[in-house]
């Protein structure tokens, strides 16, 4: 049995569109050991969403997915049907996705959505389904779950919606949960409750754990590893020590700058990086934040580095850190 649950390698996503090729992932690797909590951060169209969904293979049909291997659990999920992928999504595999508003059913009450799983997974009655269900929404902290299970999505509170979201991909007690923006348009309290309560879960379950954020505040006090994306790439990846207090990498780095502390300090003005994402149907030969960069030589865009070890467990992609990179100061 492998040590990782989850094991991605060269991960490459496209989409066919109007006017042209949009090359959304651009050679991901990473992996997920079992019992873990790791991040995924980055901009907005960095590519964090899109890699899990390839993963998973929730992309609509114009999208183009290759990888040299994706395995879950000594699984190859490049060779599953989606019959068989349909058995794993759900039972070993659970998803939080961005928007719990447009993710749950408005047509179905919350009691619906949380018992058709159960059924289906765990092959057990309707009663015991819907006594598995009210578990659920106490476990998550939903008050009155009774009066909860008959009731739709615009009945209940954005941060409850959110929790009954939670409940329904931890239903099943899947290996691996798979966060993506789970606390989008919540207030900073209900925030605070949500990342809580996912903490508590994964020790109680020992689920595997992505949190999928753009959010440097949120992910800072539950992931052990995070790993940064730009321009569909992986630039850096460490401990929560090496991401937030030994950033190498000029895009990390400049992610913290523009992120307000926690006014325990003395203050400092957000800077802001400069310039916008790369146009990833036309992608650049070289780093993809090379033209944000004020650090950058000119073999940062002629060439994309590789990921080099900083530390133990602490990988960088940036020619910074070659020693052998030389020339002009200005891309």
């Amino acid at each position: 049995m492998s040590e990782h649950l989850l094991e991605v390698q060269n991960l490459r996503t496209s989409f066919v569109t109007g006017g042209g090729i949009v090359q959304a992932v651009r050679g991901v690797s990473m992996y997920v050991d079992r019992g873990e909590f790791i991040g995924i951060i980055g901009e907005s169209g960095c590519g964090k969403s899109v890699s899990m969904l390839s993963v998973l293979r929730l992309l609509d049909d114009n999208a183009a997915v290759k990888a040299d291997r994706i395995e879950f659990d000594g699984i190859d999920l490049q060779k599953q049907t989606r019959k068989s992928m349909r058995k794993i999504l759900g039972r070993q595999i659970g998803m939080i996705f961005q928007d719990p508003m447009t993710s749950l059913n408005p047509l179905y009450t919350i009691g619906n959505q949380l018992t058709e799983p159960l059924c289906y997974h765990l092959k057990i009655s309707k009663a015991d389904a819907r006594k598995e269900a009210l578990n659920m929404l106490e476990t998550v902290g939903i008050n009155e779950p009774e009066k909860r299970l008959k009731q739709y999505p615009h009945e209940l509170s954005g941060g409850m919606r959110q929790r009954a979201m939670i409940a329904i991909a931890m239903s099943c007690r899947p290996k691996l949960l798979i966060a993506d923006e789970p606390t989008t348009a919540l207030d900073v309290t209900i925030q605070a409750q949500i990342m809580e309560l996912m903490a508590e879960l994964k020790t109680k379950f020992t689920t595997s754990t992505i949190l999928i954020t753009h959010d440097l505040g949120v992910i800072a006090s539950v992931c052990s590893r995070i790993m940064v994306m730009y321009g569909g790439k992986i630039m850096e990846q460490g401990t929560a020590g090496d991401i937030f207090y030994r950033p190498r990498h000029p895009y990390t780095e400049g992610l913290l700058r523009s992120v307000p502390g926690d006014g325990s300090g003395p203050k400092e003005k957000l800077i802001p990086i400069p310039g916008s994402p790369p146009d990833l149907m036309n992608p650049p030969a070289g780093c993809p934040f090379a033209a944000r960069c004020k650090k950058a030589m000119k073999i940062c865009g002629l060439a994309m580095p590789g990921l080099v070890d900083v530390a133990e467990g602490h990988k960088c992609a940036c020619w910074l850190l070659y020693s052998r990179a030389s020339g002009n100061r200005e891309v």
